[in-house]
C-alpha cells in the first residue's frame, strides 16, 4: 500500500478547549527500530514542533526513543485530531501507564509475543478499559495459530481472547481498522455529549469522527 501523505501545518487553536481523552499506546520490543511500524509512525501520527506550537513534522525515531527512555507520552495529531501517544518496550512500564490512564479511551497495539503476557491481565483486571467494542490490536508478522506441516503454532493464545483482540500481520490493514474504530468511538462520544446537552463538544467529536472515516476510506482505497 502506498504511504499516506500528511500535511499538518495549522495551529491547534480550534481544539484547545478539549484535552485529548484518548491515547494510542504501542508495546513492542522492536518499536525503537527505524524499520518497524514505519507506516504507522510516518503516515498516522504527526508530532508538535515545540518551537512553533504547530503540527508540522512526522513522528520520527527520535520521538519514539524519547517516549521510551523518559516514559512519557507525546502529543500527536492525525487529520487535525489530537491524540496522546506513548511507546513501550517494557511490559511493566506499559502496564503501569495503562493502569494510570484506565479511564481514558486507549487504542492499544502490541506484538504477539508481548501481547501473550500482558493481554490476559488487561482483559481480566480492566474490562471497562478493554471491552469487546474496544479491541486490542495484535501486530505480528507471523500469526500462525494452527499447525502447518511441521511448523507449530506461534500464537495459539489468541484463540482464548477472540472477543478482545484483533490480530493483523499487515500494517496497512491494522491502520485501516484502527481508524474505523476511532471514528466509531468519536461518534459514540458525540451522541453521549448531545444527550448531556454539551452540544459544542458534541459537534467537535462528530467532526473528528467524520475526519477519521475519511481517513479510513482513503486507506481502504489504497489497499
Amino acid at each position: 500500500m502506498a504511504q499516506s501523505e500528511m500535511n499538518a501545518t495549522q495551529s491547534t487553536d480550534e481544539n484547545e478547549a478539549i484535552v485529548p481523552n484518548h491515547m494510542i499506546i504501542i508495546l513492542d520490543k522492536y518499536i525503537g527500530n527505524a524499520e518497524e511500524y514505519a507506516l504507522l509512525l510516518s503516515s498516522f501520527c504527526m508530532t508538535m514542533d515545540p518551537t512553533t506550537g504547530l503540527f508540522e513534522r512526522n513522528l520520527n525515531k527520535d520521538d519514539i526513543d524519547q517516549s521510551i527512555c523518559f516514559n512519557t507520552a507525546l502529543l500527536v495529531q492525525l487529520d487535525d485530531v489530537q491524540f496522546m501517544f506513548q511507546a513501550f518496550t517494557d511490559i511493566e512500564k506499559c502496564y503501569n501507564t495503562i493502569e494510570q490512564n484506565q479511564h481514558k479511551r486507549i487504542f492499544f497495539i502490541t506484538s504477539g509475543s508481548l501481547g501473550k503476557i500482558i493481554v490476559p491481565s488487561l482483559v481480566k483486571l480492566y474490562p471497562e478499559t478493554f471491552p469487546s467494542d474496544n479491541p486490542i490490536f495484535i501486530f505480528c508478522a507471523n500469526l500462525l495459530r494452527e499447525k502447518v506441516g511441521d511448523t507449530s503454532p506461534t500464537n495459539l493464545w489468541l484463540l482464548e481472547f477472540l472477543e478482545n483482540v484483533l490480530p493483523f500481520d499487515h500494517e496497512d490493514d491494522l491502520l485501516a481498522r484502527m481508524t474505523r474504530e476511532i471514528a466509531n468511538y468519536f461518534a459514540a462520544e458525540a451522541q453521549r455529549l448531545v444527550n448531556s446537552q454539551q452540544h459544542d463538544k458534541a459537534r467537535q467529536y462528530q467532526d473528528w469522527s467524520t475526519r477519521m472515516l475519511h481517513r479510513h476510506e482513503a486507506l481502504m482505497k489504497k489497499k
